[in-house]
């Protein structure tokens, strides 16, 4: 199974893994899953962390290299067709991240692990937690 991680679960992987949810967990743990880790990711948390939003990503975001190894990832970089993608997404919602990493999901083939039940209003985006 392919997957892209939300940020927060990126987060919570690494500082709190008691915060995943059983299958997030799961597959995280299952050698067989390829994880996708978005240029989203470090992007939004150091916005965060800068308006003083996310103390506790400062670790992560002094070698993000090394949050990638840890959660065997893939870095997945914004390409054309995600950023195209994400503007015509038929969808109110307006967060700049959640479009992305959806449009990412969605043009990746990948289930995007999320908490975040905004996503279930999208049409053809899998969504797990």
């Amino acid at each position: 199974m392919k997957v892209l991680l939300d940020t927060h679960t990126v987060l919570w992987s690494m500082n709190e893994p008691s915060l995943l949810s059983d299958a997030a967990r799961t597959l995280l743990l299952d050698n067989t899953t390829e994880v996708l880790i978005s240029a989203v990711t470090p992007w939004e948390l150091s916005i965060k962390h800068h308006n003083g939003k996310l103390p506790e990503a400062a670790p992560l975001l002094a070698d993000f290299p090394l949050v990638i190894t840890s959660l065997a990832a893939i870095f997945l970089p914004i390409g054309l067709s995600h950023t195209i993608l994400s503007g015509r997404l038929q969808w109110t919602h307006r967060d700049p991240f959640d479009r992305m990493l959806a449009a990412q999901a969605m043009t990746e083939g990948a289930t995007l692990v999320s908490r975040d039940k905004v996503f279930d209003t999208l049409p053809g985006l899998q969504r797990l937690w």
